[in-house]
């Protein structure tokens, strides 16, 4: 293509205004970065003397000597502010904001915090590996046995944790994209599971409310602090803008539902009894955190007030009341402050041993397998009796109905709220009820749980989920990739119950939510694939039809899945594994055909 001549450029910049160049975003004043200095500095500060004193007669913590006292509370300080600036920023870039140039601001923003969070990570895993050990620091000893500590589940996680957060740091320089920002986002939140990991000691039937809790707690007061840190870092057009600052603040309230119910849930498992609020220094952070919270929930309420007041009673005058955004931005920084002080008693507490002491489980075969004695026989008393919560499936329901029904929302079809519904009970009662509590020790249940999660939660929540334009394009005219798509969740499912992969999910939690997560997840995407399509009736049979033959497999065959666990589970009743094997087989069918016979109306009556 040839150039333009000299007439030409000449003639196109007279025919217009220049464009306005994009201002650089201005960088941070000394001022503002040396606040920030001395603030974490003195939060440092208050974290080594909390953990000091919650721990500093322990044993275990003296033989790892001064530096790993000292240094593992401020490595995790820093570590838990550079996650949370990073987590809350990629979602506020891959969700909130519109502007190239802000998200551009924030993600330069996250990719530093990731890099100062894998630089703590590295610190936090040196501090860690002393304190396993009792060798100090800088010891001749240091370091001789660092391969078996890295073969240890904490060894494992904390390495994990170092590697996602540089990959994310490796990502997050890339762009400044939507998709970018939520793979970071993604990749962020997987630090903190794997930080959650490392929160309680295995062996015991508390270890998994314990890691789920800690989870939720990270992933909220990620979004919370790191959210409002970045977002007031941005120029005051986006900082001020009405439209994000409402969607933030309807963010933080989840989070605060959420930090509230998971921290007090977390600290009653790591405590013996309540007498210990006035005995053990431990479960005292607990209570201090428990009481900035509230003041923060103060301080919420407040905030949204002003909001109301300043971006909402003023917006038909073009600009907001600057009396109420003033007042606003005051409340949010005391409200960073005040996290940024939860967050250093936080890290004095994952820095000490709680009081609560590890239960070794009862010798029983179920108890040494799961973790949990076994069951009493199934029966209908006992099937609507035989609870076990499970944190991480009560925090997936709340978010999805606090979502669908936040402020600013779209209006919403009386049938698609009821589907929700349904949808999130189906999850409840797949992750919390007695199919909770039997599928560790039932092939039966266990399958009858992922199918619940898959077939009826998953394929509810898919049919309210909009589909992607893309999906439409691609599959709509091409019904046997719509089917592929929709077959995979299935066929990865039968993989992992006919592989050696079923033992590791049931026996590590990690996997064991995985697990789930790939039933619940694969049922959306199989809807979503069926909708996606033109004939969507070819679609939707791909995945039955293999459930169907999947559960004549389970029904017919005398080879026991899973032997090494569900056949030894030490029951004295319903002792033949194969025959409860058998049932999960009809289980299977049944609920294949009853989908089927659901969907196929629903498909032909379909418009278009």
């Amino acid at each position: 293509m040839s150039a333009p001549d000299h007439s030409t450029r000449t003639a196109g910049r007279a025919a217009g205004p220049a464009a306005p160049r994009q201002a650089p975003p201005a960088r941070p004043s000394p001022l503002l970065l040396g606040a920030a200095a001395v603030t974490v500095a003195v939060l440092a500060l208050i974290a080594v003397l909390a953990a000091d004193a919650a721990g500093g007669s322990n044993v275990v913590l003296r033989d790892a000597g001064l530096i790993a006292r000292r240094g593992a509370p401020v490595s995790a300080l820093i570590a838990d502010l550079a996650v949370a600036v990073a987590l809350g920023g990629s979602v506020l870039a891959g969700w909130l904001l519109r502007e190239p140039g802000d998200r551009t601001r924030a993600m330069t923003l996250v990719a530093i915090a990731a890099a100062v969070t894998t630089l703590a990570r590295g610190a936090s895993l040196a501090f860690s590996y002393a304190v396993a050990t009792g060798q100090a620091v800088g010891s001749e000893r240091f370091g001789s046995d660092l391969n078996v500590f890295l073969g240890t589940d904490l060894g494992i996680w904390l390495v994990l944790a170092l590697v996602v957060s540089a990959t994310a740091t490796t990502i997050a320089v890339t762009g400044s994209s939507v998709t970018v920002a939520r793979i970071v986002a993604v990749a962020i939140a997987m630090v903190g599971f794997a930080s959650a990991m490392t929160g309680h000691a295995a062996g015991d039937e508390t270890h998994e409310v314990a890691t789920s809790t800690m989870f939720v707690h990270l992933l909220a007061v990620g979004i919370w602090l790191g959210g409002l840190a970045v977002l007031q870092l941005l120029p005051a057009s986006s900082r001020d803008n009405g439209r994000v600052v409402r969607g933030y603040s309807h963010l933080a309230l989840i989070c605060w539902i959420a930090l509230a119910l998971s921290g007090v849930w977390a600290l009653a498992v790591r405590m013996n009894t309540p007498g210990e609020v006035l005995t053990s220094p431990y479960v005292q952070l607990g209570v201090a955190k428990a009481v900035l919270l509230i003041a923060l929930g103060g301080l919420g309420a407040l905030q949204r007030r002003q909001i109301a007041t300043g971006f909402d009673e003023s917006a038909a005058a073009g600009a907001p009341a600057a009396a109420a955004v003033g007042t606003y931005r005051q409340l949010a920084l005391l409200e960073l402050v005040l996290l940024g002080l939860a967050v250093a008693l936080a890290a004095a507490m994952s820095s000490s041993p709680p009081p609560a002491e590890v239960v070794t489980p009862e010798g029983s075969p179920a108890s040494v397998l799961t973790g949990y004695p076994l069951p009493p026989e199934p029966d209908l008393l006992t099937v609507a009796t035989q609870w076990r919560p499970d944190p991480m499936g009560i925090a997936l329901a709340c978010v999805l109905m606090l979502i669908w029904w936040r402020p600013q929302g779209p209006a919403r079809d009386r049938s698609a709220t009821i589907r929700l519904l349904l949808g999130c009970a189906a999850l409840l009662l797949a992750t919390n009820g007695a199919l909770n509590v039997y599928a560790k020790v039932l092939i039966s249940v266990h399958l009858a749980q992922h199918l619940l999660l898959m077939v009826v939660a998953g394929a509810l929540l898919g049919s309210i989920t909009p589909v992607p334009a893309r999906a439409r394009a691609v599959l709509g005219p091409r019904w046997w990739l719509a089917a592929l798509v929709a077959a995979a969740p299935v066929l990865l499912l039968i993989a992992i119950y006919a592989g050696p992969l079923l033992i590791p999910a049931m026996d590590a939690h990690s996997l064991h939510l995985a697990l789930q997560g790939l039933a619940l997840g694969g049922g959306v995407l199989s809807v979503l694939a069926v909708r996606a399509s033109q004939r969507p009736l070819p679609v939707v049979a791909a995945p039955l039809l293999l459930l169907v033959g999947a559960g004549i497999m389970l029904a017919s065959t005398d080879l026991l899945i899973a032997a090494s666990w569900f056949g030894v589970t030490g029951r004295d009743w319903m002792r033949d594994a194969l025959a409860d094997q058998h049932l999960g087989g009809w289980i299977v069918i049944a609920l294949a055909l009853s989908s089927a016979a659901v969907a196929a109306p629903l498909l032909r009556r379909r418009p278009g």
